[in-house]
């Protein structure tokens, strides 16, 4: 019962957050007519609602009322009766004029990065003594997409990952857990890096979230150091404390615990595995900026370099399934914030033109990764020794009973 009721707060939150969204960005396309001399405190005279024909991005624009028979044609900027010309395009209307070679672009850099984020987890699994080739990792790394991206049920790709090496290497299951959970850490890690060294670049446009970041980055250090250092490890008498907290935290942190401290043995692995993944967190923000060139988002490149990093470490929460609705939000108030000033003179409200363009941006690629996920379903479909309801459930129950020994102190 209480499960349902998490279940149900959860579509009740992210219901709300899909209406919050689509009460701030333009549904309709509009032609805005505003005067003033200067233009970000223009006053709006009037507005004309309709559809854009063509292409939006153009000096002179199609554009034909709701109720017109026929599109009119209009040229941006100054117009005969001493107003301003603004165009605003809908939602839809971004979609609908996409540029397909930068979008192809952004999407195979998606599907690079599950290649090299597989691969990564390969290096993990063989560190940890499981003899399984590459091909199979990367198998096992596009059903654990599908789970994470596609299926709305409690069942998180990673769950299903570790199962499927449970299943493949018989009496490995704590390596195998193991192998997951530091594969987690290092990406959120490499994510941290990336944003972390990025924001130095512009402190001053980016101050709280430069803060959040580093925040992010500290934890991780801090995660680290206890982790590695014996000597830490004993001054907090880590193993004790452990042992107080309620059964589940305890359990799931001693396995995090165990996961991590298996590794200090395996610093070059780490160092590499971190490296990988800073390299392909820089593929997977490329993939957003593409994709937002293809919508003619306007952002320059850096700023997503900062915000992406922050919008997938802050969606990753279980907070929504999948982080709809709250991606969407993060998106639309971010670029609303630091976008603005790259329209401000050029349109109206540029805060909610830009939010606009972020949702636009945002649904697209979730969409368009939801696509590349679909690849893991077919696997699924095809494999003979799938994960099924009773391995999982096996699983959890071998979870919530099992002891996990603590790592040795000396």
């Amino acid at each position: 019962m209480k499960g349902v009721a998490v279940k149900v707060l959860k579509l009740l939150l992210v219901a709300a957050l899909i209406g919050y969204v689509c009460w701030r960005v333009h549904w309709e396309d509009r032609l805005v007519f505003s005067r003033g001399a200067d233009p970000q405190n223009a006053v709006v005279e009037r507005e004309l609602v309709g559809d854009l024909v063509g292409s939006w991005q153009t000096e002179t624009v199609s554009f034909q009322e709701v109720d017109a028979s026929v599109p009119v044609q209009w040229r941006r900027g100054a117009q005969q009766d001493g107003t301003d010309l603004d165009v605003v395009p809908g939602l839809i209307t971004y979609w609908k004029n996409l540029h397909v070679g930068w979008f192809a672009a952004g999407a195979f850099c998606y599907f690079l990065t599950v290649l090299i984020a597989g691969t990564r987890w390969w290096w993990l699994l063989r560190v940890n003594g499981m003899n399984v080739t590459l091909g199979e990792a990367l198998r096992f790394t596009w059903i654990g997409t599908f789970f994470n991206n596609v299926m709305l049920g409690a069942t998180g790709g990673d769950v299903v990952k570790a199962i499927y090496i449970m299943k493949r290497c018989p009496g490995h299951r704590v390596p195998a857990l193991v192998s997951v959970i530091v594969d987690r850490v290092l990406g959120l890690a490499s994510l941290a890096i990336l944003g972390a060294v990025v924001v130095l670049f512009a402190l001053d446009r980016f101050g709280w979230l430069a803060g959040a970041i580093w925040g992010v980055m500290g934890g991780v250090l801090l995660l680290g150091l206890f982790a590695f250092s014996k000597r830490l490890r004993q001054l907090i008498r880590l193993k004790d404390l452990l042992e107080k907290l309620p059964h589940k935290i305890s359990h799931l942190l001693k396995l995090v615990d165990q996961a991590v401290f298996f590794y200090r043995g395996h610093k070059r692995t780490i160092a590499m595995s971190l490296l990988a993944g800073v390299g392909n967190h820089v593929i997977s923000v490329l993939s957003v900026v593409f994709i937002g060139d293809a919508l003619g988002v306007g952002m320059p490149w850096m700023e997503y370099f900062v915000l992406i990093p922050v919008i997938n470490i802050v969606s990753a929460l279980p907070v929504a399934p999948n982080g709809w609705g709250w991606g969407e939000a993060l998106y639309q108030q971010l670029f609303a914030e630091y976008g603005k000033p790259y329209l401000a003179g050029m349109v109206a409200n540029p805060a909610q033109t830009m939010g606009t363009r972020g949702v636009a941006l945002s649904v697209l690629y979730r969409l368009h990764i939801t696509f590349w996920s679909l690849l893991g379903g077919l696997l699924v479909l095809f494999d003979k020794n799938r994960v099924t309801r009773a391995d999982i459930a096996h699983e959890a129950d071998v979870e919530a009973t099992e002891d996990v020994p603590a790592p040795p102190e000396n």
